[in-house]
């Protein structure tokens, strides 16, 4: 769980670095778009690599959530913070964030990766016009909430579950708590608030240039 969790975690952290360069030009992230996709025997292998950590994740997730239910068949009938303990909503329901996050994905694939296919021009080459079709996809009002409330269930999960990737790990103590804790925010901050950058700036002030 912790292995895959990090993976993914660095992934999402290239990926929101990628996408941020929409906010710069639309003519580089379609050069930046194009450059990941032209390359298919790459593409397919990452892409083979990405789906297989996800399952990984996915079949962890769902084993350790039985292994829980077999050893406590019974629920707690009173749940009480004693101050002591790191739980709160997100780090209690990782299922269901998780699960929402995996629908999220399959939808957020159909609109962008199969989505329009516009093609534009860039340095005498024709590529995918990708910048316009996100343009278009968070001009919508709709995709803009269900982005930004995707967002916010993202970041309830990673708050947890980055956390958690070095107590599992064993690299956590007393005297590291702080500074991971602190690394954790800072990590969830980049990624959660630069993908929901995106989509809000495009909606209130972006024009594809």
């Amino acid at each position: 769980m912790a292995s895959s969790g990090m993976l993914l975690a660095l992934f999402l952290l290239a990926h929101v670095a990628g996408n941020l360069v929409i906010l710069l030009s639309a003519s580089k992230f379609n050069e930046y778009a194009h450059m990941l996709t032209s390359n298919l025997p790459l593409l397919y292998a990452a892409e083979a690599g990405l789906i297989a950590i996800t399952l990984i994740h996915i079949a962890v997730a769902i084993q350790i959530t039985r292994m829980n239910k077999t050893a406590r068949p019974i629920a707690y009938q009173v749940k009480q913070n004693t101050g002591r303990s790191r739980r709160w909503w997100g780090s209690s329901n990782m299922g269901i964030t998780g699960t929402f996050i995996l629908l999220f994905i399959i939808y957020h694939i159909l609109h962008f990766k199969f989505g329009a296919n516009y093609t534009t021009i860039e340095n005498g080459v024709e590529v995918r016009d990708l910048a316009r079709l996100v343009f278009e996809e968070f001009k919508e009002p709709f995709e803009v909430g269900l982005y930004v409330v995707a967002m916010i269930l993202i970041g309830m999960h990673l708050m947890h579950g980055f956390r958690s990737i070095w107590d599992t790990m064993g690299l956590n103590d007393s005297k590291r708590d702080c500074l991971i804790k602190n690394a954790t925010r800072l990590y969830v901050v980049l990624v959660f608030g630069g993908f929901l950058a995106i989509p809000l700036w495009i909606f209130f002030f972006g024009s594809a240039s």
